[in-house]
């Protein structure tokens, strides 16, 4: 009997330890969401020749563009892995960025398009945020550094520190455009501060992204096949012969919906004026006050409190100034139908578009190839004289949390 229960127990044991070494299905299913470099690029490539067939806005200079296939790997603050940004050039200089996501998990691939996007200096973020982490926390160990998405669309450097004794992390965070320190607090409705865009993403629902990813992946290899039918290699530079090529008998979707108003980006002068700077671009698209008021005037015009206060407006501010300045309503919403923005641009009507702490302004849209993208204004880099010259970003799993229209 003691033999027997010996000969059971290592039986026993032999069976547990194989299926620890097994991993669970689940387990398995969660690697298979990240996207390669590789992927990624045939993403970009394809949707680049999607836009440029149907000549949409800001693609009618993109004929001859080429994608570098090297991308920067952007992560969210959380540690994960969120886009891979390709650069896009012509002729090289720069003309655009594209990011797509690097999880599966985050819905359709391409998430933005910049054109003529501002420079970054990538490295010597990284740089500095390593320095100042030694400096800060000499005696502590360096966890990481990556560049990081920690206020859509800003970039950064976050250098993670681990206290050897607690094991508490500290994260030092330094702009990749200004090469700033900045102070890690969470967003809010009035000022910046850093947040989590995986997480926002996210709630729109795990398996609805995945399926949204499987539609984008099928229209970008379909896109794929059709270029190889005809001898064309997507990864190489997309010419006006090949595009021909590809729009003939409908190979490639060679129309597209849409519309953009004529209002130029401006830049915002202040890290709290993103709300000033957009009331601007209107105020200048409705040449209504006259003459039309400065960032400054428009931000001192609501009350501050004394000390004031290091905020930014709120959606109640862009609502007040529509009244008081334009004679007009304007309307908070937090729901984002793509149907009221359409008829909202089609009614030459711009709106604010709302991300944590921050303001842009909705000038256009586009659909292409079954998704609705905003294009839109953003003031951020503060102190650039245009802004961001031009963003394209998708609508579903945006990390809009307000719009307020202007009728």
């Amino acid at each position: 009997m003691v033999k027997n229960k010996i000969t059971i127990s290592i039986l026993l044991l032999t069976m547990l330890v194989g299926m620890a070494l097994i991993p669970a299905a689940s387990a398995q299913e969660e690697k298979d969401y990240s996207v390669t470099a590789e992927e990624a690029f045939k993403h970009a490539n394809a949707n680049m020749i999607s836009f440029i067939a149907a000549d949409a806005p800001g693609f009618e200079n993109w004929t001859g563009a080429s994608i570098d296939s090297k991308p920067l790997e952007l992560y969210d603050i959380n540690g994960k892995k969120l886009f891979y940004r390709f650069s896009v050039y012509k002729e090289n200089k720069l003309i655009g960025t594209i990011d797509v996501c690097a999880d599966k998990t985050l819905g359709p691939s391409i998430y933005d398009i910049v054109f003529d996007p501002e420079p970054y200096k990538t490295a010597e973020a990284m740089k500095k945020s390593i320095e100042i982490a030694k400096s800060e926390y000499s005696d502590e160990k360096i966890k990481s550094t990556n560049l990081v998405v920690y206020s859509y669309p800003s970039i950064g450097a976050m250098t993670v520190v681990k206290d050897k004794a607690t094991g508490v992390e500290h994260r030092i965070f330094v702009d990749a455009y200004s090469l700033n320190e900045v102070e890690d607090k969470p967003a809010t409705e009035t000022e910046p501060g850093i947040w989590s865009m995986y997480d926002k993403i996210l709630a729109y629902g795990k398996e609805n992204n995945l399926k949204e990813w499987q539609k984008s992946d099928e229209l970008a290899k379909s896109i794929e096949l059709a270029a190889a039918n005809k001898g064309i290699n997507i990864n190489a530079a997309v010419t006006g012969e090949n595009i021909e090529k590809l729009s003939d008998e409908g190979v490639v979707k060679s129309s597209f919906t849409g519309k953009i108003l004529d209002i130029n980006g401006i830049g915002q002068e202040d890290p709290n004026w993103c709300g000033p700077a957009c009331i601007r671009m209107v105020c200048i698209y409705y040449n209504k006050p006259t003459p039309i008021p400065t960032q400054s005037s428009i931000y001192y015009y609501f009350p501050w409190g004394d000390p004031e206060p290091e905020s930014g407006l709120s959606a109640n501010d862009i609502v007040e100034w529509a009244e008081d300045k334009w004679g007009k309503t304007g309307t908070i919403a937090s729901s984002f139908s793509d149907s009221v923005a359409i008829s909202e641009i089609e009614n030459e009507r711009p709106f604010f578009s709302m991300i944590p702490g921050h303001f842009r302004l909705c000038k256009g849209y586009i659909v292409q190839s079954g998704y609705t993208y905003l294009r839109l204004n953003d003031p951020e880099p503060v102190g650039s004289t245009y802004g961001n010259p031009g963003l394209l970003e998708r609508t579903y799993g945006s990390s809009e949390i307000q719009r307020i229209y202007v009728r």
